[in-house]
């Protein structure tokens, strides 16, 4: 049931996009409906637009992760896949330039096995990232933003499971694994008048093991959309 209606709210969310705008506002994004276009005249009215610089959204996406290993003492190297939900919201610094930040919900953990058996690691997480945007403006309305930045996360369930031993075990109350979370986040989106679409990445940095586990850091590969508000 939890994974149907996991499908269900992420169809209804994949259908729109959200954007860091570089002036979403009563026009649908700074300049009106002329947009930015190739001659500048677009870029002209951003400029002089841009008291109306905050913005905010919602994004629906899914993730593909594993944890990786210094010692191999957690073996969850196998892709997981998972959802990640949430709000964002941002300001733009500049017509060219915007910080974001926001709240989501992300599942992340891997695939692994012990003595031939399979082993998954479900960590679902809440995470604040902390990004910076830049706005490449292409056509009368499209526009690419790379960003870079970090991400703070704080564990809130999941589940480990063994399925040569039938074992379920919390994956931070009942095991080894640190509810605390942080990395650096890379990615580009595009962005077409207030949708958006976005491919990004997330390097951990933390050791999530504790106990003498060893080195071991979630990586995730995030895809998501949204719209703007």
């Amino acid at each position: 049931m939890k994974k149907i209606i996991t499908l269900i709210i992420v169809s209804i969310l994949s259908a729109s996009v959200l954007p860091a705008q570089p002036g979403y506002g009563r026009g649908g994004y700074y300049g009106g409906p002329g947009g930015p276009s190739r001659h500048g005249r677009g870029l002209e009215r951003l400029r002089h637009s841009h008291d109306n610089n905050l913005y905010a959204g919602i994004k629906a996406g899914l993730t593909a992760s594993h944890i990786s290993s210094g010692t191999g003492e957690i073996d969850a190297s196998g892709i997981k896949n998972g959802v990640s939900l949430g709000l964002a919201t941002g300001f733009n610094i500049s017509p060219f330039a915007a910080f974001e930040s926001g709240l989501y919900y992300v599942e992340k953990g891997g695939i692994g096995g012990v003595s031939g058996g399979k082993v998954t690691y479900d960590l679902h997480y809440l995470e604040l990232p902390l990004l910076l945007k830049i706005n490449i403006f292409s056509g009368r309305q499209a526009f690419f933003q790379p960003y870079a930045g970090a991400y703070l996360g704080m564990g809130v369930g999941g589940k480990i499971k063994d399925y040569r031993t039938q074992i379920y075990a919390n994956s931070f109350n009942d095991a080894n694994i640190r509810r605390g979370d942080s990395g650096l986040a890379v990615g580009c989106g595009v962005t077409w008048s207030f949708l958006h679409a976005n491919l990004g990445y997330e390097y951990g940095l933390s050791d999530i093991s504790k106990n003498g586990f060893g080195d071991n850091r979630n990586r995730a590969l995030i895809l998501s959309v949204g719209f703007a508000f």
